[in-house]
């Protein structure tokens, strides 16, 4: 699932930033009705962050089930090598 989760924010940050860019060219242009480019950042916003709570709140210990906010080789909390 990490894998997915993962994949899932890498084509969201291209697809964010092809339309910032998209958006940036219309409003050069002058072309102000940007209400779908705006939508499209909305939803790009919102699966990025809930790909990162997903991921902070999923990568835990196996020994001793804490959640880990570092990714070091032992846990801090247990010491056992992760």
């Amino acid at each position: 699932m990490k894998k997915v989760i993962t994949w899932i924010s890498i084509i969201t940050t291209f697809v964010f930033v092809i339309d910032w860019g998209i958006m940036g060219l219309k409003l050069f242009d002058n072309d102000y009705n940007i209400t779908v480019e705006a939508h499209i950042a909305l939803i790009c916003i919102l699966l990025l962050f809930v790909c990162g709570v997903y991921r902070v709140f999923t990568h835990r210990c196996p020994h001793c089930g804490k959640v880990k906010w570092t990714s070091g080789e032992y846990c801090s909390y247990c010491g056992k090598k992760t």
